[in-house]
């Protein structure tokens, strides 16, 4: 029960944030994005920051219906396959893509990547150990 609620709350607090950027707005929105040569790697709408959203939203209810804590009417295949790979998804972008995300990045020194390497990576990792600990329960 503690790995997922300790799941829904990061997620829940992550989705909040994506909602409030999906909205408009900007407040730690550049340290929340990629940046290569001082400019963002990419800059995501509106749209795509509330589908953000909306899938950690998702993820977190997932966990919790997955774990017992809440009733929703979803196929239990989902829970079977559903939780374990939400905890290889959040592993590998713990892991990164071996240049601008993640431990393995290459790109360094930017206010992202010093927040990616002492927070995003490891609330990954965190979400990636409480979903395979619901997985396996």
């Amino acid at each position: 029960m503690t790995a997922a609620v300790i799941a829904a709350g990061i997620l829940g607090v992550a989705g909040a944030v994506h909602v409030y950027w999906a909205a408009g707005g900007q407040a730690g929105v550049d340290a929340a994005l990629p940046h290569v040569a001082g400019k963002r790697l990419f800059t995501p709408g509106k749209g795509a920051t509330f589908a953000v959203a909306l899938g950690l939203f998702a993820a977190a209810a997932l966990v919790l219906w997955r774990d017992g804590l809440i009733a929703l009417p979803l196929p239990f295949l989902l829970a079977r396959y559903g939780v374990p790979l939400m905890a290889l998804v959040f592993a590998a972008r713990a892991m990164g893509d071996f240049r601008h995300i993640g431990w393995s990045k290459r790109l360094r020194g930017s206010r992202f990547a010093r927040l990616d390497d002492v927070l995003y990576a490891p609330l990954c990792l965190t979400l990636a150990i409480c979903f395979a600990s619901v997985s396996l329960s």
